[in-house]
């Protein structure tokens, strides 16, 4: 990253490392390496979470970044050459789950006995 872009594709690629840069606390050393996976080839994928990143191709054995995300409201990010995904924090409701009482099907059953009964 310490050239210029002189192709779409690098300046996509020079965003996407950028971009990363907002969620992750990396060093240039950092961002050159993942700009430079990111151009292996297609398969190359950058996959990260709240501890680090993991850098994975089908031409190399996977590396591992140790990086501290520093969005709260993410839990992570994958990024390829032609992609760049983030993942929102997910925080499951508080309301107890499932929230239904079946007042549905009791009332349909109430209306039920009632006309039965009415014969």
């Amino acid at each position: 990253m310490n050239r210029e872009p002189e192709t779409y594709e690098e300046l996509m690629r020079y965003k996407k490392c950028v971009d990363l840069t907002l969620h992750y606390n990396l060093t240039q050393e950092e961002l050159d390496k993942i700009y430079n996976h990111l151009a292996l080839d297609e398969s190359a994928v950058v996959t990260g979470n709240k501890s680090g990143l993991v850098l994975t191709s089908n031409k190399t054995q996977p590396e591992i970044i140790n990086a501290e995300c520093t969005d709260s409201t993410i839990d992570g990010v994958r990024i390829s050459d032609s992609s760049f995904t983030i993942i929102p924090h997910y925080t499951p409701s508080s309301s107890g789950g499932g929230g239904w009482s079946g007042s549905s099907s009791n009332n349909n059953n109430n209306n039920n006995n009632n006309n039965n009964n009415n014969r």
